[in-house]
């Protein structure tokens, strides 16, 4: 996107969104809802807030008990991957991540590939033998177009510096009819606009796009993609946003209960007593709201499941 129009619908006209602080600015597209984060962050901005410590320490991210969750929650979202696609399909999902959930879905007999702009998240993917990692930029792979039956851009597609271009590359590596499975969280959903600057799912030093149901059903048709189906739902993703992004508007630090999750800080037993006490006072609201904003139509995230259309 550039100053000038929109990359998805081709609108001149811009405002700043309310959701914007004194740190940071979003600009929305008035025509499609689609907005970026101006100034964007430089390379090497970008580069240090993909350390160690966001991928986690080592193999596992999160405490033990919360990846086997996690665990289960893939392999369910293998499965109705599965029940999408074609038998031994050839799958690529692009900022691949560990791994795990490609290597869920070689289990079910699908020929998995990955890409991961993170060398030690790549590093950690290319232990499971059954999938191909790649490292370099996604646009510079030399693979044969119409390869691939189903691409997969789980929560990727905000981070990317291009996504108009990254579209076109997974369109030109689509078979004809090849399904495109997106989820990004969603600038509409009723926790965004409640919360505002304290949103968990806003990550305005990793984010540089952020999505409307509007402006990434725009973005996709015009990059030769069919909507097939869209929720905004995810059990993983939507009560958990709304609940640290309550914590976030106490006035604690920002995500200190997820980082406490991921082992990422080290606190004081009647620290982490605080914080848990806390976030298990605000669970079940943010479960009613999750649910809530999900029957409005106005979930924390937008999945949507896309098809290739024919030239």
């Amino acid at each position: 996107m550039s100053a000038e129009t929109c990359m998805a619908c081709g609108s001149s006209r811009f405002s700043v969104d309310p959701i914007s602080s004194e740190r940071f600015c979003l600009v929305r597209c008035a025509g499609c809802g689609l907005a970026f984060t101006n100034p964007k962050p430089s390379a090497e901005e970008l580069e240090k807030h993909y350390s160690q410590a966001y991928y986690g320490p080592e193999n596992i991210k999160f405490l033990p008990v919360l990846e086997k969750i996690l665990d289960w929650i893939t392999k369910r979202r293998a499965r109705w991957i599965n029940k999408k696609i074609r038998p031994h399909s050839r799958v690529l999902e692009i900022g691949c991540g560990r791994g795990l959930l490609l290597e869920a879905l070689s289990h079910l007999g699908h020929e998995c590939h990955g890409t991961e702009r993170s060398n030690l998240a790549a590093t950690r993917a290319q232990r499971i033998v059954e999938i191909k990692i790649y490292t370099d930029p996604f646009e510079q792979y030399e693979l044969p177009e119409n390869y691939f039956d189903v691409v997969i851009l789980w929560h990727v597609l905000e981070h990317l510096e291009n996504p108009v271009l990254t579209l076109t590359h997974v369109s030109n590596l689509l078979r004809p009819r090849g399904v495109l499975i997106i989820e990004v969280p969603n600038l509409s959903s009723l926790q965004a606009r409640l919360t505002g600057k304290h949103w968990f799912h806003l990550d305005i030093q990793r984010h540089l796009y952020h999505f409307t149901a509007k402006g990434l059903t725009t973005l996709l048709e015009n990059c030769g993609f069919q909507i097939m189906k869209m929720t905004t739902f995810s059990w993983e993703q939507c009560p958990f946003g709304a609940l640290q992004s309550f914590l976030n508007g106490l006035g604690l630090r920002p995500q200190t209960f997820y980082k406490l999750l991921k082992r990422e800080v080290s606190l004081r037993f009647s620290s982490k007593l605080f914080h848990y006490s806390l976030a298990g006072g605000f669970f079940l609201p943010s479960v009613l709201l999750a649910g809530l904003e999900s029957l409005a139509g106005r979930g924390g995230v937008i999945r949507v499941t896309t098809q290739k259309q024919f030239a």
